[in-house]
């Protein structure tokens, strides 16, 4: 599986887990082969930080992305994606 393959299937597996502030402080969700947990860590204004975890048997990426609204404010990433991967991931995590 490609990385572009999985950013996909994470795009999809964060649209299921319904991400929005309200939600419970920590959520995960598997599916076909991988594991996304996200978690709300806090608001200020406009900007929403998230800690957020991408999890498969290719790779395993730890991020902590701060929204403005639906696009990427600023994130940190460890892990085995790039930085292009890493910020990819970024903007598809901030658009739902």
């Amino acid at each position: 599986m490609n990385f572009k393959s999985i950013l996909f299937a994470a795009a999809v597996g964060l649209i299921t887990l319904g991400v929005v502030p309200e939600a419970k402080a920590g959520d995960c969700h598997t599916d076909a082969g991988f594991r996304i947990c996200s978690e709300y860590v806090s608001s200020n204004g406009p900007l929403t930080t998230w800690n957020f975890t991408l999890t498969n048997r290719h790779i395993t990426e730890h991020m902590q992305v701060i929204c403005n609204g639906s696009r990427v404010y600023d994130w940190e990433s460890r892990g085995g994606a790039s930085q292009s991967e890493a910020q990819t991931l970024a903007e598809l995590f901030c658009e739902l």
